[in-house]
């Protein structure tokens, strides 16, 4: 199956292969516009349970025209990079930055946006799924797909 950017934004999280070099097992990606206090607390649940499942990974977080003060609350958090930029102004070019910052060899997605509290295991269940099938998988809100064509 191929998976466009488009079909991206409509069903987050997701989980994709990388298509450049990998320097650590998975990135996660979380765009965001209006999170509120669920960026931190979803970055830090991540964190722990990446950590503990001995994963490598890195977490991109990228503000799609994020104007509330939520972008302060990330500093300092280990693993996380911070993207900014005032030509990121919706969630589909807050993905693209995204994908090309990544250095993973696997690709999540998450959206803190909306009411839904992610569940890190989730994400970390729609990896080792991805991993095992090498084809589509999909297990509570994450989707996880083997090919990523750039649209």
């Amino acid at each position: 199956m191929t998976t466009t950017v488009a079909n991206l934004i409509a069903a987050p999280p997701v989980v994709v292969p990388a298509t450049g070099p990998s320097a650590v097992d998975f990135t996660v990606i979380i765009p965001f516009h209006r999170p509120g206090v669920a960026l931190r607390q979803t970055v830090q649940r991540l964190t722990e349970v990446l950590h503990a499942q001995n994963i490598t990974f890195e977490i991109i977080a990228v503000s799609a025209g994020c104007i509330d003060g939520t972008v302060a609350t990330l500093e300092e958090l280990p693993h996380t990079r911070l993207i900014a930029s005032r030509d990121i102004q919706d969630k589909g070019a807050a993905l693209q930055a995204g994908f090309t910052a990544s250095t993973g060899a696997w690709i999540g997605i998450v959206d803190v946006d909306g009411d839904t509290e992610i569940d890190p295991y989730e994400v970390v269940e729609s990896l080792h799924l991805a991993r095992d099938r090498h084809d589509l998988a999909a297990r509570g809100p994450a989707l996880v797909c083997r090919e990523l064509v750039n649209v």
